[in-house]
Formats: C-alpha cells, structure tokens, sequence
C-alpha cells in the first residue's frame, strides 16, 4: 500500500464515481480501476460496492477511507509545517548588548537581520554585562551578550571571544610617559595615573580590581562613572585615564583620545551569548541568535578589535 493508494480509496469516496476519481487524480479511469482492485486482493476484502447509483465503501472500505484521511491529513500538515518553517520567521526578538560592545555590534546586526528576516522586529537594549544578565532571568531579554565565566545557574553561556582592555588617556602627549619600549602600559603603571571607572557593580571594574589584588598594585580610582560617554569627555578633558574595551574605543572612536594595550599581564574578558536556561527559543529568537553569533566573528576578524575567537 502506497500513499497513491490512499489517495484514490479518499477520492472514489468522496467523487462516488470511478470516472470523477480519476479525473480528480489526474489518471486514467481503467488505472484507478486496476489499483484498486489490486488493493483489494492485497488486502483479501472488497473496499467499493459498485451500483446503479455510483460507488460507495464497504465496511473494509469505511475503515481504511478512515485511516486514509488520516495519514493524507498528518502528511498535509507536515508539508504546510515546513513550507511555515522555510518563511520567514515573525516576531519581536530582544537583544541585550553592553555598553562597550553597543557601537561595534548594532549597526551590523541590525543590516544582517533587516535584510534575512523581515518580518522580525529587533529592540536592542544597551546595558552594563551585569543587568543584562538579570533582564534574562527574569524574562525582558531574550538573548544578551555578557561578560565572565561564572553565569548563575540559570543562565547558559556560549562563548564567542576574548577581548583584551586598552588604557585609554588624552592623548599620546599623555599616554607617552607610561609606555614601554613594544608601545605598551604595564599593568603596574596604573598605580601612578589617576582613573576614572566604572562603578563596582560593573564587570570591567571587578576585572581591573581583581587582576590588581593579583599583582599586588594599588588603584587610583579618582572617579566612579557609569555613563560610556561622559567617562571618554572627561579623559578627553585630562582628568585621569581609563580601561576601555577597544570595540569601544575603535568602533566609536574620538579622534582626540590616544590608547595602548595593558600588558604583563594583560586585562582580558571572556565575551559570551546568553540566554536563560531550559527556555525553549522561538525560531526569529534562533535566527538572531545565529547572526549575532556571526557578527561577534566578523568583528574579530576584521582586527580593529583586540579580540580572538575562542
């Protein structure tokens, strides 16, 4: 038994007429008749009483036309499922992106997804690592990007990159007294610079103190500010450095500020794609879970940020 079998068991039953079956089918009227008495000698029982009124089903034919419209109805909904599925996806995807990554990452998202997928509305959410991490507990996210190695339980973390930290001050007048002779700062020079940081909820800032604790160095933190923006205006200005991300600094650049790159040892993160556990995506989350991931590899590719794919 075939699935044109089934197909011309449902027809005969619901045309009542061998003639009207075939031209439904598409099949010549002795080949319907052909198949199906060939079914019925497969299956030892008649399936059509034929009568001066038309054709109608016995009682085999009752019960197989029953599982027929069954089977032809599971195959309908599956092929409309993957025609479904190979669309488009719709729907309103929320996408968490820090601060420091924000410039580097929108802009090239936004084309990407624009162009595939339509139908999808993105909100891009800017935050510091930390929030972000709590809007996809709690459900205002989707899917973020964050930094570390340690997620709550309820967080799955994929990473994507490493990204080393820059030193960041007015200029190269500035910076110049603190570089070594391969154009780097060591981690130790922090020590003689006023900073300007992030406040200690944010993840740079425990970054920075933690690998200080490690090599015994002792912080000058001046100013604790949060807002990316002012932190660059008031290096700009000469009140202190700071520790940057150099997506940060390359991709939404001041042309007045200068950088070198932390050495011995250098400040680096684990950059991840998060998004709540045990939270089944819908397909437009997954897509722009795909080409987020694509844009984080593009990017490190590309050299301006001082990041290797892990």
């Amino acid at each position: 038994m075939d699935i044109k079998d089934l197909r011309s068991v449902v027809a005969i039953a619901e045309s009542g007429s061998f003639v009207a079956a075939s031209e439904k089918l598409h099949m010549s009227q002795p080949s319907v008749s052909a198949r199906i008495r060939a079914l019925e000698a497969k299956l030892g029982a008649a399936l059509f009483i034929r009568g001066a009124r038309g054709v109608t089903p016995t009682q085999y034919g009752e019960e197989l036309l029953r599982h027929a419209r069954s089977i032809l109805r599971q195959m309908h909904d599956a092929e409309a499922d993957m025609l479904a599925f190979r669309a488009s996806p719709v729907g309103l995807v929320r996408v968490g992106l820090p601060t420091s990554l924000t410039a580097a990452l929108t802009m090239p998202l936004l084309d990407l997804c624009l162009a595939d997928m339509p139908n999808v509305r993105l909100r891009i959410v800017e935050s510091m690592s930390g929030y972000i991490g709590n809007w996809l507990q709690d459900g205002t996210l989707d899917l973020g990007v964050t930094f570390g190695t340690s997620p709550p339980s309820d967080l799955d973390l994929q990473p994507l990159a490493r990204e080393d930290l820059l030193l960041v001050g007015k200029d190269r007048q500035a910076m110049a007294p603190l570089l070594d002779s391969d154009g780097n700062v060591p981690f130790a020079r922090l020590s003689e610079i006023p900073l300007t940081l992030p406040g200690p909820e944010h993840g740079l800032r425990a970054l920075v103190e933690e690998v200080a604790r490690q090599q015994a160095v002792r912080l000058n933190i001046v100013v604790e500010l949060d807002a990316f923006g002012e932190m660059q205006r008031l290096v700009g200005r000469g009140l202190g450095f700071t520790v940057m991300s150099s997506a940060a600094f390359n991709y939404d650049f001041r042309p007045e500020l200068a950088s070198a790159l932390i050495k011995r040892p250098t400040v680096s993160r684990v950059i991840n794609l998060a998004t709540r556990s045990g939270r089944l995506p819908s397909r437009a989350v997954s897509e722009v879970t795909q080409r987020l991931r694509q844009v984080v590899q593009m990017r490190v590719s590309d050299d301006t940020w001082l990041a290797h794919s892990i």
